[in-house]
């Protein structure tokens, strides 16, 4: 019996016995099929007559897609292509009989128990070649495919290599009757020319390789901005990150394919030739057969399902890789807190600071790192779920009354702050809230970078972080905002600026001494504004409520208030030294108030001020309304609560005490609520 593949004539949907669905799009389904004398099984795209009948009043190009897909199948033949034997109809439906690949798509390889990690760099490189090669191959019939992503790829359980698949917004560049707008595909993976709406060629089809290179090491994409468009904001600026434990093969690769001017990326030979392809045989690779894991990528696989187990509490002792996991060699070490990461286990309170080398207490003070917060992420925090509250307490800049830390005896001033401060983390306990913010110098010793005794220095430091992780209940993360120095802290508390996310709500964290130093730190405030413009941006397009920390407050009263000078400080000043102050000084304020109120900033909270103090400004706006309602609504949502807190010298008083008062900030929908909260110690 002649097989379906090979007859010259159509057959019908009645010769067929349909099966489950495989899968959806826009406007078909696709199911299995049995053809009912030869057995032989495929894939059917199901198209719906009157359902692109009616999509076309708001998807003009509908037709074309169709056309275009059934044109490009036709033509393509190519063991990396999905393959299309015949289309037919009937009354209802318009069919597309294919080639029935099973298995399932590239997404499905990248996934550890429902989270995407990624897979090996032995795996990338054999589905990258799969891909190289489908794309050579169509650059040479003149087809870019415009939307390639591991959804549109298969992985064929027979042979292990990959098929592209839904060719409906492909581009023929030799007959352009059937060609859509320019603009189309994915966001996280179309190049800059597309977004620019330009006219492309297969070169953006390169860009869409590179960023498939990235996320077959990676399990997300380069270009992630929390919409659609930022997103298109971070891909025309070609601005992304690499893990790292990329190899350096794979990091030049995808950068050279992540070039945001088309004639830069490579050509296909350069690319074939490219050490990341090392060993391939590309005209015979469908000859080969996929990769074994390595030693180390099953060491990765294993202990990160070790570890979910025991964060489930479903089964067995605490695994052991968490008492060397600091010890770890450099890149399984990246790559396991990776893949732990992407599985939202990387976070937990006894996982992440088990990878410090310093101790799990300094580990727990690090969770900021590359400009965001280990697990306050806004891919896993991007919703307003339900109100809650954190704790916002100035740093205890211990030390202070005597200077001379660790040194002093177990009955002196250190060791008795040691104790009240310890005191105020037990109290903030008995409040359970998600995050507690410290604002400010935590030791006496922060801001002298260039201490002369650095072993004091570490002394100090250790004594402080074993304090916070003793006293503090573990569930409670720890937020820190630098003080007067202007050095980045990353070494004992985390990046210096960075934002994270809770519950919909974004927080950025300032250093805020880089407003007010010297211009020896002129490139790194720079850096700092360029990148809050950015966030402040994301904040207001993406975020329930944005809320800013810095230890200098802008301004503790007014918008326009002068700037508050530290008498003390102008007393030994000399005629050479900036006279400090509070605040942020009236002239340097100016551009942040004009980013903070564009962005509808909710929450300023700061540290540096002799007292306590909680007040509302309201952003101006660009252009008043003679509408009185409007004007009073508008100032609804431009309302922004200030607050300052002085944990440890209550106010007013002449005489040094214990710090003893904190703000407790309930998060709500409408905004932030804070409330003084003292502690008797």
């Amino acid at each position: 019996m002649t097989s379906v593949k090979e007859r010259r004539t159509k057959p019908s949907a009645t010769e067929f016995t349909f099966g489950r669905e495989l899968g959806q799009g826009n406007f078909s389904r696709v199911f299995l099929a049995t053809h009912k004398a030869t057995k032989e099984v495929f894939a059917v795209k199901m198209i719906e007559k009157a359902r692109i009948m009616r999509m076309k009043i708001r998807h003009p190009n509908i037709f074309n897609e169709v056309n275009m897909e059934k044109t490009v199948l036709n033509m393509l033949r190519h063991p990396n292509v999905v393959r299309m034997y015949h289309t037919f109809q009937d009354a209802a439906n318009l069919y597309f009989l294919m080639e029935y690949v099973s298995n399932g798509e590239l997404w499905d390889v990248l996934q550890l128990q429902g989270k995407q990690i990624g897979c090996t760099e032995g795996l990338a490189q054999f589905y990258g070649a799969d891909i190289v090669n489908a794309l050579e191959y169509m650059a040479s019939r003149h087809i870019v495919h415009r939307d390639l992503k591991p959804e549109n790829m298969i992985v064929a359980k027979d042979d292990g290599h990959i098929r592209l698949v839904d060719f409906g917004t492909a581009k023929n560049l030799s007959d352009i009757s059937l060609n859509g707008p320019n603009f189309v595909g994915t966001p996280e993976y179309m190049s800059p020319e597309t977004i620019d709406n330009k006219s492309v060629d297969c070169k953006s089809d390169l860009w869409s390789l590179g960023c498939i290179l990235y996320q077959l090491l990676a399990g997300e994409t380069p270009f992630q901005g929390g919409s659609a468009y930022l997103t298109f904001l971070k891909v025309k600026a070609g601005t992304f990150d690499f893990p790292e434990f990329f190899s350096d093969a794979a990091k030049d690769l995808i950068a050279q394919l992540l070039q945001t001017q088309p004639q830069a990326r490579p050509s296909f030979d350069a690319i074939k030739a490219h050490p990341f392809f090392h060993g391939v045989d590309f005209a015979h690779h469908m000859n080969a057969t996929a990769p074994e894991p390595t030693p180390d990528d099953r060491f990765v696989v294993q202990t990160a399902q070790a570890i979910a187990a025991y964060v489930a509490g479903s089964s067995g002792p605490r695994p052991d890789v968490l008492a060397t996991a600091a010890n770890l060699q450099p890149s399984t070490k990246s790559r396991l807190m990776h893949v732990l990461r992407r599985m939202r286990l990387l976070d937990h309170h006894f996982v992440y600071p088990a990878f410090s080398q310093q101790g799990p207490a300094a580990g727990r003070c690090h969770y900021a790192t590359r400009r965001g917060y280990i697990g306050f992420e806004h891919s896993v925090h991007n919703q307003w779920g339900k109100p809650y509250r954190f704790v916002h307490i100035s740093g205890p800049a211990l030390g202070l009354l005597h200077g001379d830390g660790v040194h002093d005896d177990a009955d002196s001033s250190w060791r008795r702050q040691l104790e009240d401060f310890e005191q105020v983390l037990m109290a903030i306990n008995e409040l359970h809230p998600v995050f507690v913010v410290l604002s400010g110098n935590m030791t006496t010793n922060d801001a002298a970078v260039d201490a002369k005794d650095t072993e004091t220095r570490a002394q100090t430091i250790a004594a402080f972080q074993e304090v916070v992780n003793r006293a503090l209940d573990p569930t409670i993360r720890v937020v820190f905002v630098p003080g007067e120095g202007t050095s980045d802290q990353s070494a004992p508390f985390g990046d210096d600026f960075y934002s994270f996310w809770v519950g919909g709500v974004k927080y950025i964290v300032l250093n805020s001494a880089l407003f007010i130093q010297s211009e020896s730190t002129l490139e790194r405030s720079l850096a700092q504004d360029k990148w809050l413009q950015a966030e402040l941006e994301h904040g207001s397009l993406c975020a329930h409520h944005v809320c800013v920390f810095s230890h200098h407050p802008f301004f503790v009263e007014a918008i326009d208030e002068p700037t508050r000078i530290d008498r003390d400080t102008a007393l030994v000043s000399d005629n050479n030294e900036p006279l400090m102050s509070w605040n942020v000084g009236a002239q340097t304020r100016l551009p942040y108030v004009k980013m903070l109120a564009e962005a509808k900033v909710r929450g300023l909270f700061s540290s540096n001020f002799p007292s306590t103090h909680v007040g509302t400004v309201i952003w101006p706006t660009k252009e008043p309304s003679d509408d009185t309602a409007a004007d009073e609504e508008r100032d609804s949502s431009l309302v922004c609560t200030v607050a300052v807190t002085n944990t440890f010298a209550s106010a007013p008083s002449s005489i040094p005490t214990t710090k003893r008062v904190f703000h407790l900030v309930h998060v709500e929908q409408t905004g932030f609520q804070v409330h003084a909260h003292p502690v008797g110690v």
